[in-house]
């Protein structure tokens, strides 16, 4: 009944009002001009990061108080807007997303407004000193047109004096700068560095008490991660990336901690022309060995130039820690060195607030999104908290080991310039002559469930032989195959 009335409640505060322009004179009012406010009277905003700026889809205290403690001021609302809202009196708040406002259940001083869109007001006509709401800023990223969003405030000491103006107006712009988590390059469509790498990936677990008190697993030893999954990848690969549905793979991997389906995409993606090129395999952690890294090496070249991999996190509905297109090309050459923090993704397919909460399949399946920072249910092990305010679950670091040139004849100009995902040009590419096909030696049985029982076994000719290699069909050296395997199951790989 309490979920109801809140989502009652919530659904009423985004529907409800006129277009246009809030109009905060107080009911109350008998008079219809506001007063001065020579700074008796303020609305602040606890941004954490420094200055008037906001980041997608983080909570924000609104601070509403009287710097007179003989003049309280006993009604009040405040309003969270567009400012384009200021030149079209038509505006329909529907269609920009400016974050909602959320009420504190503790101070029962305010609720959700039903004479205006994205506003909150108060509950009575008691004398107040200091208010408390909570701001939730908006998801999605935003166009130029709506990186502002005004919050603005009326309060009203008794029906013929009341206030809005100076000191009651907030804007804030959103942060241009990219999240805690993401890698230090941007994605580009096109490598042109004639060369290849080798790479070792580590994954190291914080995730702890001592780091994550709130609502932390009442039974440690059940704790552990799933093994850390990837790939390196073209450019139009997509292993997992937010605001997209989780993939069969993916989808086992969070709800489980089983790598097998998702091995199985990443294998049946391979391409020496797209796709995928290398996977991605670490051991997985359990409680006591949590802190313990997972190692494992990849190969990248000028068509497969990212990386994306995965953990899952147990106890836990379907959250996992990973990297998406991580971006190893640079116009200085291949990345040498690179750590980021790790936190918590939902893979929007099963229901539950916290770790060892009760699950229910989600219905319909959500997008992959950020788990729950900021929420405002009590049992979350986020409540009311930022980004900023979290430490990191995993850091994950990437090492260069190895740098491999292609031989000259093989690195042509092409003309022509491409573009990345900013639209700006990039350097000229280089095409990488085909080489023609050598087998190499069977590799290790890897079973589907990542422990033992049937797998696959993958093949293909060394990078370094094919490099040397050329034929007159053309045709590229880099070739692999794949056979079922069966691997013994004994006390070594039960586990």
């Amino acid at each position: 009944m309490y979920i109801f009335v809140v989502i009652f409640l919530l659904t009423v505060s985004l529907t409800t009002g006129q277009p246009g322009k809030c109009d905060q004179t107080p009911p109350q009012a008998t008079v219809d001009t506001p007063s001065e406010n020579k700074g008796t009277f303020q609305l602040t905003v606890d941004t954490k990061e420094g200055g008037l700026i906001y980041r997608p889809d983080q909570t924000y205290v609104l601070i509403l108080t009287t710097n007179n403690q003989t003049r309280p001021f006993r009604w009040f609302m405040i309003t969270v807007e567009d400012p384009g809202v200021d030149t079209e009196p038509d505006f329909d708040h529907r269609t920009v997303d400016v974050g909602s406002l959320k009420t504190l259940d503790t101070h029962r001083q305010s609720r959700y407004s039903e004479r205006c869109y994205n506003s909150v007001e108060n509950t009575d006509n008691s004398d107040k000193y200091r208010v408390e709401v909570h701001w939730v800023s908006p998801k999605q990223p935003q166009n130029d047109r709506k990186k502002s969003v005004r919050l603005r405030a009326m309060v009203a000491e008794n029906s013929e004096v009341w206030y809005i103006g100076d000191n009651l107006t907030v804007v804030l712009e959103k942060d241009i700068n990219k999240p805690l988590d993401s890698p230090p390059y941007p994605v580009i469509s096109v490598c042109n560095l004639c060369s290849e790498a080798r790479y070792e990936v580590i994954f190291k677990g914080k995730w702890s008490r001592m780091s994550h008190p709130r609502k932390y697993p009442r039974k440690p030893d059940d704790n552990g991660y799933s093994h850390l999954v990837g790939a390196s990848h073209s450019y139009h690969y997509i292993l997992w990336q937010p605001g997209d549905k989780a993939s069969p793979g993916l989808k086992k991997l969070a709800e489980e901690a089983d790598i097998s389906d998702i091995e199985r995409e990443i294998i049946d993606a391979m391409s020496l022309t797209n796709g995928t090129r290398t996977l991605i395999r670490g051991r997985r952690r359990h409680h006591p060995d949590m802190f313990e890294p997972s190692h494992s090496l990849f190969r990248v070249d000028r068509i497969h130039h990212l990386f994306s991999v995965l953990v899952a996190m147990k106890p836990s509905p379907d959250w996992f820690l990973g990297a998406t297109k991580f971006e190893l090309c640079t116009d200085l050459g291949w990345l040498e060195e690179s750590e980021i923090p790790l936190y918590p993704w939902d893979a929007g397919t099963m229901d539950g607030i916290s770790y060892e909460s009760p699950t229910s399949v989600t219905q319909p399946v959500d997008s992959i999104d950020r788990v729950a920072v900021g929420s405002f249910n009590q049992e979350s092990p986020f409540y009311q908290m930022n980004l900023n305010d979290l430490k990191p679950f995993a850091l994950l670091q990437v090492r260069r080991l190895a740098v491999y040139p292609l031989p000259e004849e093989d690195c042509i100009e092409e003309e022509g310039m491409a573009t990345g995902d900013d639209g700006k040009a990039e350097p000229q590419t280089l095409s990488l002559r085909e080489h023609c096909e050598v087998r190499g030696e069977w590799g290790p049985c890897v079973p589907h469930n990542g422990r033992c029982g049937d797998g696959n076994q993958m093949r293909g000719s060394s990078e370094e032989e094919a490099l040397r290699m050329t034929c007159q069909n053309g045709k590229n050296g880099r070739r692999v195959e794949t056979r079922s395997c069966f691997m013994e199951c004994n006390e070594n790989n039960m586990d």
